[in-house]
């Protein structure tokens, strides 16, 4: 017996146990051990939404780095204003109390940070280029 199933209601289905695994996930309470502690290398536009998204998710933000300082600024503010500034990526990733770092940086300026936040024994999550 075939279970015939438009897009639309597949579609519902889908978001809606996406949507039930979020909330599950955020509704896990965190110890201190089981917080991800996180680094943000590029301050831009995908950085900052990158930054909110896990912010939201229950990350705690312990440093942000960019060579623009304004975009910085901003980055911190969004985590609360606790996090370290810091302009050169390579001391970002000397934290030994990071765990992950997220790489937002221009297209041309990902595979460097990455590698070396890989060396470094980091997870990465990198914004790359199509």
């Amino acid at each position: 017996m075939a279970n015939n199933i438009s897009r639309r209601d597949f579609t519902r289905l889908l978001s809606a146990g996406a949507i039930a695994v979020s909330a599950s996930v955020r509704a896990r309470a965190q110890g201190a051990n089981e917080r991800l502690t996180l680094g943000i290398i590029g301050c831009g536009g995908r950085g900052q939404d990158d930054l909110r998204h896990f912010l939201a998710n229950g990350a705690d933000i312990a440093a942000v780095c960019d060579p623009d300082e304004h975009r910085m600024r901003e980055a911190q503010s969004l985590a609360g204003g606790k996090s370290e500034m810091i302009k050169d990526f390579r001391r970002l990733l000397d934290r030994k109390d990071i765990d992950a770092v997220v790489v937002a940086t221009p297209d041309h300026w990902h595979a460097l940070p990455t590698v070396l936040a890989c060396q470094a024994g980091k997870d990465v999550y990198v914004e790359k280029p199509l």
